[in-house]
C-alpha cells in the first residue's frame, strides 16, 4: 500500500514565489521535497535520485513541462515510465488538463498547491 506522508516529491518550477509557497505546503505536512528550476535541472536529479512524485510548471524557459515529461516517458528505464507526474499549473480548463495527460502526465493541479488533492491523485494512482 503507498503510504503518502513517507514519499520525497521532486519540484520542478522556475518561479521562485511558486517554489517557496509549494515547498511551504509540503513542509507543513512533513512531506519530504526537492526543488529544481527547470526541465533540464529536473532530468539531472531524476537521474541521480528516486522519487516517488514529481510536481511538474508546464511554462519554463528553456526546456518546458511538456518536452521535460515527454523525454522523461520516452526513456527505457521503467522507473521514469512508471514515475506519477503531476502538472502543477495556473491553467484550469479541460483543454489544459488534456493536453498534460497526452503529453504523459498523471494528473493536473492548479497552483496554489492543494495538498490533499495531491494526496488523493497520488494514492488513487
Amino acid at each position: 500500500m503507498k503510504d503518502f506522508d513517507q514519499i520525497h516529491i521532486l519540484i520542478v518550477e522556475d518561479d521562485s514565489v511558486t517554489q517557496y509557497v509549494t515547498k511551504l505546503a509540503l513542509d507543513e505536512q512533513h512531506i519530504k521535497c526537492t526543488v529544481v528550476d527547470s526541465g533540464e535541472k529536473a532530468i539531472e536529479t531524476l537521474k541521480s535520485k528516486q522519487f516517488q512524485c514529481v510536481l511538474m510548471d508546464i511554462v519554463m524557459p528553456g526546456e518546458d513541462g511538456m518536452d521535460t515529461v515527454r523525454w522523461i516517458r520516452d526513456s527505457e528505464d521503467e522507473y521514469f515510465k512508471k514515475l506519477p507526474i503531476f502538472a502543477l499549473t495556473s491553467y484550469s480548463s479541460d483543454e489544459h488538463t488534456k493536453e498534460v495527460l497526452d503529453a504523459g502526465m498523471n494528473g493536473h493541479l492548479v497552483k496554489p498547491l492543494d495538498v490533499e488533492k495531491l494526496r488523493k491523485l497520488y494514492l488513487d494512482f
